[in-house]
């Protein structure tokens, strides 16, 4: 089942156009299929997953659209988050079910040359990710 997040931003509060392009960038580099305008869907459509990957795909891609959005001071002035969604792991599990939780550098990314790579590089990403586990020490 899939999760879709949809929104909307002021455009008088967008002073570095590469703020939107980093946020396309990160959904595509997560493996989030674009539906249209500011609406994104996971797993994309017609990919095998067995189950969502929340701790690898959904989480850290919320994450940071929410630090880009603070972080720029983006005004989002709508937004949802739908998700009828299956997640999980059973390490133990024979054959063992789902995706455990990675480090950053071990995470799959998708989409290696996204439409605006060159403002989000993979590396960026990676060390996003890394620094939120980082903060905590």
């Amino acid at each position: 089942m899939p999760i879709t997040i949809t929104f909307d931003i002021d455009n008088a509060s967008v002073a570095d156009n590469n703020d939107r392009t980093r946020i396309i960038a990160c959904f595509q580099r997560f493996g989030w299929e674009h539906i249209g305008g500011s609406a994104w869907r996971y797993p994309a459509l017609g990919t095998a997953n067995v189950s969502e990957d929340w701790f690898n795909h959904v989480i850290p891609a919320l994450a940071y659209f929410r630090s880009l959005v603070c972080h720029a001071n983006l005004n989002v002035y709508n937004f949802t988050i739908d998700a009828h969604s299956e997640a999980g792991h059973r390490g133990q599990a024979n054959p063992p079910l789902g995706e455990p939780i990675q480090q950053a550098a071990n995470i799959t990314l998708y989409a290696a040359n996204p439409t605006y790579g060159g403002i989000l590089s993979e590396q960026r990403l990676r060390d996003f990710v890394q620094a939120c586990a980082d903060d905590l020490a």
